[in-house]
């Protein structure tokens, strides 16, 4: 009988153990978070891509990533995927702004939080996503703007500028030029004559400003305004192929702060380059973790970045990585 009983104990608390272990695989589910991003077009956004995977991975989530090759159609296939695939979040880096309200709609159905990521949705829409983790973009047209005013703080009028923007109806486009304008508001001197796209890539950065050439006579425009780093570089290498020279005969401004930027700074042949730092994965993934656990998180969770310049002591700018 003692045998018994003995035995009848041992059962238990092997049983009592195998149920603890049970709750203890439920505490250690992952989560499955969906990834929308819109492509590689720039090596600032491969490191963006990077930081973000890398981030969810220290983070312990199971991330489900794709690509969605610049097409917005694409993007929208992809979140219907991960929604009929039930994941617990979305994180959303939108191509362009408009074009979001019935996916997302179906995401809230299927009571799936959305975060967007580095670009912004429409306002209208607003309401569709939890929150947004991402760069105060027209700041970096306010900051280009503080740049011009320092520089030709003595220039007489008219100071022409030509724009190269990104790609038509995606946020940065819209906010970074939104930014310059206000900036430069209060200054009638700044005139802005041609503002084309080149949708984010250094081959249309230089076809928007050979196009430009076409209709504008290059020698009289003070200023180039580039929306990224890599369609600078493209504006840089057209130049160089003709008598103007690039951070001399015209100001070259630009955002991102890639490496090839940072170099050409270094060279004198841009002039300002406006950061927008590419490693947003851990500030993302702190919001993507408080979503989760159901806190209260600001609408809007800024990074930051700084200002790179002819005017900076440009032997304290570290590698950029990128």
């Amino acid at each position: 009988m003692k045998r018994f009983s003995f035995l009848m104990l041992v059962l238990l608390l092997l049983t009592s153990c195998s149920a603890g272990n049970s709750n203890s695989d439920e505490e250690k589910k992952q989560h499955v978070i969906g990834f929308s991003q819109i492509g590689a077009e720039s090596s600032w956004r491969e490191r963006n891509t990077e930081s973000v995977l890398e981030a969810g991975k220290r983070a312990d989530y199971k991330i489900l990533y794709e690509n969605a090759n610049q097409s917005q159609a694409e993007q929208i296939k992809d979140v219907r995927s991960f929604i009929a695939s039930r994941v617990d979040l979305i994180i959303l880096t939108p191509i362009v702004e408009t074009g979001w309200k019935h996916v997302l709609e179906e995401a809230a159905d299927a009571d799936i939080p959305v975060v967007i990521n580095d670009r912004l949705i429409s306002k209208e829409d607003s309401d569709l996503y939890k929150t947004f983790v991402g760069p105060d973009v027209p700041i970096q047209g306010i900051q280009t703007a503080d740049f011009l005013k320092k520089k030709y703080k003595d220039a007489p009028a008219p100071i022409n500028i030509v724009e190269i923007q990104g790609s038509k109806d995606a946020s940065p486009a819209i906010s970074r030029h939104d930014g310059l304008v206000e900036g430069l508001k209060d200054d009638p001197r700044f005139q802005l004559v041609a503002s084309v796209h080149g949708d984010f890539m250094l081959s249309k950065g230089r076809e928007a400003i050979k196009n430009v050439a076409k209709s504008q006579d290059l020698k009289q425009v003070d200023v180039i305004y580039c929306h990224n780093d890599d369609m600078a570089d493209g504006v840089v290498s057209y130049l160089e192929e003709t008598d103007i020279k690039p951070g001399k005969d015209v100001t070259i401004c630009s955002v991102d702060g890639q490496q090839s930027a940072i170099d050409l700074l270094k060279a004198g042949k841009i002039n300002c380059v406006i950061e927008c730092d590419p490693n947003m994965g851990k500030k993302l993934f702190e919001v993507v973790t408080d979503v989760l656990d159901g806190k209260d998180v600001p609408k809007e969770n800024y990074t930051t970045g700084r200002v790179f310049s002819e005017y900076s002591d440009l032997t304290k700018i570290d590698e950029r990585g990128y």
